[in-house]
């Protein structure tokens, strides 16, 4: 106690103050705290007079026995507790500190929660935000005898009502702060609800919430923030599912930038709740939500992807991900300017092909080569083109057992890029030219088609076009196929020399 009545000596601007004048205001103390609270809170009164009146409240605090007034005292603070004015944000403050140091926190408390919980029904939010502040002020050193559970249900309840409004969401992360940091017992208890709220303020990204995080799971004996996140988001993302939030989301939804941020936080914790992330993000791909909302999920799912100590698990998952994920977003809608999504689609696909078995990809291709000869042919979009035309070489190079079907579909839309506007991409397709001519045919008609119409590219115009048309027809293993339509098409070129040189290399 004496240490304490050092400390309210430090913030008391009467620290000279006489016996004899204690002893007055002691002895006066019900009319002298009425005047007080009347001037600070007259509308009429001056800045100065409600400043003086501040003041000589604090002084009160310091000297009298306070603690029937408290709900009057906080109710004033409730009404005048503003950060415009730093000379007014600061006596309130010391006010708090000394009531926190001087009073035991289990005979206030009740009454700053019951009073925010009016101005919850009520939907004040100003006064609310004081209110927050003020009980953030009084937790002045660590306590055995903070109400955790009461605390606790009150930030639960202001979540569930302002958890999109940043004034209130803010007075809750310094209150978490001054919770976690003083609390000496029962913090792993509420760990979850104390944690559901801090992701709620982490999905505004406007403050660094990762030293309070790192705080929280220290306490609670975490390794780490990670590990925090991949332990304590099971419920949530559960009740996401459960409750099916993800069908009204919107790209600025709360809840979906809540979710944003346990994608993002939980690190290669992640693994284990691939079956959910799918579930929610395959709705919220779908061609029917908006495109701000299905690029930022494929924005979260490549992230995702490219953890790299997760890549077993997202090897695991990487065929589910192409099926019920990627392939609805790289299909094409009327009226909808999905270039972004699309894109964004085929390279995702172009990563996890890679981790694919052949048999995988056979069994993908049906499903995927529609939307992805629709990328292939969009003439507004060339960075779409050549992403997925690398995707289509990827795909075939892959899987050496396509069977005849399906080169029949797809090889038209490889060889029409060869006409693309684009050098690069035409460069590009014949990569995959070369991968399908190394097919097994039962028959030569359709490799001799492929060979005839990559033969004219030979006499592009482009030297650079030549020279990889000329490597492609190289890697056919039906020589005599490339040496015959050669032979046949040198003649009417422009500029036969690399026709002559592949004549000459295969004969």
């Amino acid at each position: 106690m004496e240490k304490n009545q050092s400390l309210i000596n430090k913030v008391s601007p009467f620290t000279s103050i006489s016996e004899g004048q204690k002893y007055i205001i002691t002895k006066n103390l019900p009319q002298l705290i009425q005047i007080v609270l009347k001037d600070a809170a007259e509308f009429q009164s001056t800045q100065i007079q409600k400043l003086k009146a501040l003041q000589q409240l604090k002084m009160i605090c310091c000297i009298g026995d306070i603690g029937e007034y408290l709900t009057q005292i906080f109710k004033l603070l409730a009404k005048i507790y503003t950060n415009d004015d730093k000379y007014y944000l600061n006596e309130c403050r010391q006010i708090c500190y000394v009531i926190g140091l001087k009073i035991q926190i289990d005979y206030y408390l009740p009454t700053l929660i019951n009073q925010a919980r009016f101005e919850l029904q009520a939907q004040q939010s100003k006064t609310l935000c004081n209110l927050i502040n003020i009980i953030s002020e009084t937790i002045v050193h660590e306590n055995d005898n903070l109400d955790l559970q009461s605390l606790v249900h009150l930030i639960g309840d202001i979540e569930s009502v302002y958890s999109d409004c940043w004034e209130v969401m803010e007075c809750v992360y310094y209150l978490e702060n001054r919770i976690i940091s003083q609390s000496q017992q029962e913090l792993p208890i509420y760990v979850r609800q104390l944690f559901q709220a801090l992701l709620t303020i982490r999905s505004f990204n406007k403050l660094d919430c990762e030293p309070l995080l790192h705080s929280l799971s220290t306490k609670c004996g975490y390794t780490s923030v990670t590990d925090l996140h991949a332990n304590e988001i099971s419920l949530i993302l559960e009740q996401i599912v459960n409750q099916e939030h993800f069908k009204t989301w919107k790209h600025n939804t709360r809840e979906f930038l809540k979710f944003k941020a346990i994608v993002t936080g939980c690190g290669d914790g992640i693994s284990k709740y691939m079956q959910q992330i799918i579930q929610i993000m395959k709705y919220s791909l779908g061609g029917d939500q908006e495109v701000e909302l299905r690029l930022e999920v494929l924005l979260l799912l490549d992230r995702v992807v490219q953890i790299q100590s997760i890549k077993d698990s997202i090897r695991m998952y990487a065929a589910v991900m192409i099926s019920q994920l990627l392939i609805q977003s790289m299909v094409w809608k009327a009226n909808k300017p999905t270039v972004k999504v699309r894109k964004a689609a085929v390279i995702i696909t172009l990563y996890l092909s890679e981790m694919l078995s052949q048999e995988e990809i056979l069994e993908l291709f049906p499903a995927l080569a529609a939307p992805l000869k629709s990328c292939m042919t969009d003439d507004w979009a060339p960075d779409l083109r050549f992403a997925s035309s690398k995707l289509a070489t990827s795909l075939i190079k892959k899987c050496q057992i396509l069977n005849y079907e399906i080169i029949r579909d797809f090889y038209p839309s490889l060889l029409e890029r060869l006409d693309d506007s684009q050098n690069q991409i035409r460069i590009e397709i014949t990569f995959a030219i070369a991968a399908i001519m190394q097919q097994k045919y039962d028959s030569t008609t359709i490799l001799e088609y492929i060979v005839k119409a990559t033969l004219i590219h030979l006499d592009d115009s482009s030297e650079e076009v030549q020279r990889a048309v000329f490597e492609c027809l190289l890697r056919c293993p039906e020589k005599g196929v490339v040496l015959k339509e050669a032979e046949l098409a040198v003649k009417n070129f422009k500029y036969p020399r690399l026709c002559q040189e592949l004549i000459k290399l295969l004969s």
